[in-house]
């Protein structure tokens, strides 16, 4: 099972994130289901969580997004005695209370929560387990859509302390239980010593699980999340096959649970009943309910040295069998972070570098203490004077076309940014920022400083000398973002690495590459290594090609003198494409963690040959040469341009997976369309075998646009006539955004920015990944220009290219298909995904 996180930096932040999952997973159903929305919600334990709870609660009654007419609430825990401070006050207080202000009606019907005026808890829990039982009856539902659950410091959810049923089978069979059923458990921390607690078998039947995780849980949450990660909270598998349904072995019994001595009457006085049955017929819990319970109640010494916490939490079982979702708050009082983005005024910071920062300051996924200062020269920007010009010149155009924000959002991240002249070229320029830096961390001990470089490479250097100098943090981290490109060649590259060696470490230097933050993109690994089946696909027994493409169907506008530089190979090829390459083509790495990761893409990019020149064809399309930039390069050089806007590269790789399999590299501009995907083309059945001569299967990853992954396969024709052989090829479609209704896609920059941030490296460019790629591509790039100087081949806009793309492909082994799986030749329409 899974965790996603959610983050928040200050209590607002931590609230609105709470909320709007709740609003998501609401509007998702309400938008498609036809029952009503069954929510189920803990008020927490300490008195500062059930505080926030309440915020949460009020701010939800407050949500135009959703239909409350629709809505059905459970208390998944009570606290029996206390009538002035339970639960079922705070729901009365909060949601009631706002929905009723809104003269919105909310049934009493739609409300469910204990009768605290019965006399017993064991005649409240027996009540409370009959609505509870109704109520899913009545919605047509096996349990809840979504559960809001709250981990304590004691490692309890939902009123089930692990001190209750420490040692005690028979109390944890009760809370496991896949039935419907109430809990009587009790508690040391609070006045009101019982609870009424819905079982974890109730927790398990819902359909998504929200977890509130404050601050005072840390160390709770970072247990389970370890214990998870690290494996021990799988389920066990027993060493000998068992049929499903039988009854544990009575050894496995044994070693489930540590025997106990009987209770002495006189050392423990009579309880209340725990639980009441429903009306279904007896369960008895599968091995795998019961799982993995030897564990459990083994003694462990908790953080405070105290031996009565399991070692196993009730939120460990819930992850062995669900993915939950957290919310944490994380208040950080001791850092101050700064992101200096040097060329603040330039198109890059106000298309991009800006509007990611807005999203992640609009996500709450910008720490509290954050300030932002952007750095220009007047010189090359004289209508940007001031704070208010940079404002109102640059950057508010661009974010008021984002989504999502409201008009306070837009307020208070203005008042986030600083405006601060600068001159690269003058010694001391960034004096002043340094001072303005240090003025805001206010003497915090960790005052961290991260430095974007939206400017042209060949002032790279000189940024960060004059950074490293005079701006640098002398009491927190200092890490620098490039953008490409990294040089025109690997004389360049190498030359630029060294010169930032001078200045910072390679730990402190992320070289971006948006591709890396595509969602399909980050999918790979996990398509290729959480799925075992596809570890021997991805072969040379099973593929015939691979064949990876780029294509825009806009050409050079607007950006012609610097494309001219470079061309669609340096652009596009050498790092977009090769890195998606090294995720498709690498073996598993040694661990997740960043070095590894790219120690995998260093070996693949290793074992590539260099390109020969008769695998490249390059073009350019009509209309090029008549850009008005393009017709002065030429004037000034004396001859028309050879920069290719097009091309396609035959790669291989010498490694025993991979041997005698082509990779098509396909890049352009100016195409049909505009997409980029992976197309793994697997190996022809022969033609005598069982269904006669069929197209090849494809996996399609489309990286862009509308992620998706697909795998194009034979299937049986339907129809009451068809015979046996009568197959076609169908679509086989992994749906990445099952469950993810009504979340924002976060961009590709966002991500990135956020990974600096985190200190996370996984999507960067090493130096040796920058260099192994120059490698690859230098001696293609050195005879196409400088010994062949080869005129790129002539292609109309709208088309697939030139003819003789198509033929280098064909050549190779790559065959195109229509939609039903009829072989084309001579594809000029390209791509049919």
């Amino acid at each position: 099972m899974g965790i996603e996180r959610l983050e928040a930096y200050d209590e607002r932040g931590f609230v609105d994130k709470f909320v709007g999952y709740i609003e998501a997973r609401v509007e998702a159903h309400l938008k498609h289901g036809v029952t009503r929305f069954v929510l189920g919600i803990s008020c927490a334990e300490a008195p500062k969580h059930r505080a926030r709870m309440a915020e949460i609660i009020s701010t939800l009654a407050e949500s135009e997004s959703i239909d409350w007419t629709r809505v059905c609430v459970f208390l998944t825990d009570e606290r029996w005695g206390a009538p002035e401070n339970s639960n079922a006050q705070i729901l009365r207080r909060t949601l009631l209370a706002g929905l009723q202000r809104r003269n919105i009606d909310f049934l009493e019907e739609q409300l469910c929560v204990p009768h605290l005026e019965l006399e017993t808890p064991a005649q409240c829990a027996e009540e409370y387990q009959k609505q509870l039982v109704g109520l899913f009856k009545a919605e047509g539902v096996d349990g809840p859509h979504l559960v809001v659950l709250g981990l304590e410091a004691d490692h309890s959810i939902a009123g089930i302390h692990p001190a209750w049923y420490h040692k005690r089978r028979d109390r944890w069979e009760e809370i496991i239980s896949r039935s419907v059923k109430v809990l009587v458990t009790q508690t040391s921390h609070d006045s009101s010593e019982h609870r009424i607690s819905i079982n974890l078998g109730v927790v398990r039947r819902s359909n998504k699980i929200v977890v509130n995780v404050n601050e005072s849980t840390e160390t709770s949450w970072q247990a389970v999340v370890d214990k998870f990660e690290s494996g021990a909270g799988q389920p066990h598998k027993p060493s000998t096959p068992r049929r499903t349904g039988s009854a544990p072995p009575e050894r496995v019994l044994r070693k489930m649970f540590v025997p106990t001595s009987p209770e002495s009457p006189s050392k423990h006085p009579s309880r209340p009943k725990t639980s009441v049955e429903t009306d279904a017929p007896p369960h008895t819990p599968s091995i795998q309910e019961q799982q993995p319970a030897y564990p459990l109640f083994k003694r462990s010494a908790s953080p405070d040295g105290n031996e009565n916490a399991s070692a196993l939490s009730p939120l460990d079982y819930i992850m062995k069998y669900k993915h939950i979702t957290s919310v944490q708050l994380t208040l950080d009082e001791e850092h101050h972070l700064s992101l200096v983005i040097l060329g603040a005024a330039g198109d890059l910071a106000k298309k991009k570098t800006f509007p990611s920062l807005f999203q992640l300051y609009v996500s709450k996924n910008m720490p509290d203490h954050t300030r932002i200062v952007a750095c220009d020269d007047q010189t090359f920007h004289p209508d940007v004077k001031n704070d208010d010009d940079f404002w109102e010149n640059r950057i508010r155009p661009y974010l008021e076309k984002e989504s999502g924000w409201k008009p306070q959002d837009l307020r208070g991240f203005k008042a986030k940014i600083d405006f601060m002249p600068m001159k690269l070229s003058e010694p001391g320029s960034f004096g002043p920022a340094h001072e303005r830096i240090r003025e805001h961390a206010k003497n915090r001990p960790g005052d961290n400083r991260v430095f974007y470089l939206a400017l042209p490479s060949s002032v790279f250097t000189l940024a960060i000398e004059r950074l490293a100098q005079e701006c640098f943090s002398k009491s927190g981290f200092s890490r620098v973002i490039v953008e490409k490109p990294f040089g025109r060649n690997r004389e360049e590259a190498t030359e630029l690495a060294e010169k930032f060696a001078r200045h910072v470490s390679e730990s402190q230097i992320y070289r971006i590459d948006h591709y890396l933050a595509k969602t399909l993109v980050l999918n790979i690994l996990t398509l290729r290594f959480a799925n075992r089946e596809f570890g021997t696909l991805f072969h040379q027994y099973h593929v015939s090609n691979i064949r990876i493409t780029f294509q825009e169907n806009f050409g050079v506008e607007g950006r012609a003198g610097y494309f001219d530089n470079y061309g669609i190979i340096r652009d596009i090829m050498q790092n977009h494409l090769m890195q998606v390459l090294t995720l498709i083509a690498m073996e598993a790495p040694a661990s997740l963690d960043a070095e590894d990761v790219r120690d995998e893409k260093v070996k693949v990019l290793k074992q590539i040959r260099p390109i020969s020149p008769e695998n490249c064809v390059i073009g350019q399309y009509n209309g090029y040469q008549d850009e008005d930039q393009i017709q002065a390069i030429n004037e000034k050089q004396g001859f028309q341009s050879r920069c290719p806007t097009f091309a396609v590269c035959i790669l291989y790789l010498d490694n025993e997976r991979w041997s005698g399999v082509p990779f098509i590299m396909k890049a352009g501009k100016a195409l049909k369309t505009t997409q980029t995907l992976v197309r793994v083309q697997f190996k022809k059945s022969t033609p005598h075998s069982l269904f006669g001569d069929q197209p090849q299967n494809e996996l399609v990853i489309r990286i862009q646009p509308n992620e998706a992954i697909y795998y194009k396969m034979i299937a049986k024709m339907p129809g009451i006539s068809q015979k046996a052989k009568d197959v076609r090829r169908t679509v086989l479609d992994l749906d990445l955004k099952k469950g993810a209704e009504g979340q924002r896609a976060t961009g590709a920059y966002e991500k990135l920015i956020y990974d600096v941030i985190k200190g996370e490296s996984h999507n960067f460019v090493r130096r040796d990944e920058l260099e192994q790629a120059w490698r690859i591509f230098d001696p293609l790039l050195q005879t196409l220009e400088q010994v062949e100087k080869r005129v790129p081949l002539r292609y109309e806009r709208g088309s697939g290219g030139p003819p003789a793309a198509d033929e280098l492909m064909e050549s190779v082994g790559f065959q195109k298909y229509t939609p039903t799986g009829v072989a084309v030749s001579g594809f000029q329409d390209d791509e049919v995904a």
